[in-house]
């Protein structure tokens, strides 16, 4: 059912180069930032932890077993990669505990930082990502990927769901569809696991509308009849295309809302509307699906920002050293997708 990513419009005209990431743990370096203050007090101990070479999950189950702790009382907010070096926040809830308990820490991970505080970390509460990758054995047009680059600095890129949203095998919607509508194996699957399938599915059905509407040119300005969304924020409204709009548009203050399919109130119209649909006539089964499990209809922006984005070939190396800060919940590999091509294909 799903191809990966290869399939997707991109905004900015075919990719000419590529080259390869994650080649040793020191190509990928990724420092979480939370965006909020501590209070120094309650009964949540945070930790800021440098890992390498370890899953997030994988990370908690160290901690749990060496506290005694059961996993789900350790909160963090996003998955870090196995093979890279990230900086990472987790919290432990510990009632009662007066003071910091001794943690073992080992070759593959280290805490930096300590503190109090009176909520436990969830799941997508942290700002922003901050990167900086090494990508090797660059082959292609330099000049080409110089000027895509420009162009993502100035306009932003197209905020698709990449590969790990879809498996190592790029299975996870076929699965999805085959469980989910099984109820004996449904009545089976982990609250996580789930929830992987129904992201799935959602981000399948964003990636084919977003590709939709940048292959009918719609990328540097807004759509008649869309749903606008505010930078940063959830916060959705409806008003018809102004100079107003336009404006706010091209500054980033807004961006076009692309629906993550369920039941609910569209709230789109004319060709936003009809672009949808294209979309959604064609994948019935995986609407009939995520209607089945009660899933609400939501947004996402159609554009991500590339923040202090910096980017040098070394051509001595035939490598790009790249720094970028994006918020929670874009893709680092997908920014990367619309100037290089790291999947080898």
């Amino acid at each position: 059912m799903n191809k990966g990513t290869n399939y997707l419009t991109y905004p900015y005209g075919q990719v000419e180069s590529k080259g390869k990431i994650k080649q040793q743990p020191e190509d990928f370096k990724v420092v979480e930032q939370l965006g909020f203050s501590f209070t120094g007090a309650g009964e949540h101990l945070f930790l800021y932890v440098q890992k390498i070479g370890l899953t997030t999950h994988e990370l908690v189950n160290i901690i749990a077993d060496e506290l005694a702790v059961p996993a789900r009382q350790i909160g963090y907010s996003g998955l870090k990669d196995k093979h890279a070096i990230t900086q990472q926040w987790l919290s432990i809830q510990l009632p009662g505990c007066k003071q910091q308990p001794v943690i073992t820490e080992t070759e593959q991970f280290q805490i930096l930082h300590r503190d109090w505080h009176d909520k436990k970390l969830r799941v997508g509460v942290h700002k922003t990502n901050q990167f900086e990758i090494t990508v090797r054995d660059i082959d292609g047009s330099v000049e080409q990927l110089s000027s895509t680059i420009e162009k993502i600095k100035n306009h932003g890129f197209a905020n698709y769901f990449g590969e790990q949203r879809f498996g190592a095998q790029k299975d996870n919607v076929g699965q999805a569809l085959r469980i989910l509508n099984n109820r004996h194996k449904s009545k089976r699957l982990t609250r996580t696991k789930k929830s992987l399938f129904i992201s799935s599915l959602r981000s399948e059905l964003f990636n084919q509308i977003l590709s939709n509407r940048i292959t009918r040119e719609f990328w540097q300005q807004p759509v008649e009849g869309d749903a606008s969304m505010l930078a940063g924020t959830q916060s959705v409204f409806v008003e018809p295309i102004s100079n107003e709009i336009i404006r706010r548009y091209v500054e980033f203050d807004i961006h076009s809302g692309v629906s993550l399919f369920g039941i609910g109130e569209s709230r789109l119209s004319l060709l936003a509307e009809e672009f949808e649909n294209e979309v959604l006539s064609a994948n019935p089964e995986i609407c009939e699906t995520l209607q089945n499990q009660k899933v609400k209809r939501s947004f996402r922006a159609n554009r991500a920002v590339a923040r202090n984005l910096q980017v040098e070939y070394l051509p001595e190396k035939d490598e790009i050293k790249l720094k970028v800060e994006l918020d929670k919940g874009v893709y680092l590999t997908t920014l990367l997708n619309h100037f290089i091509n790291i999947d080898g294909e």
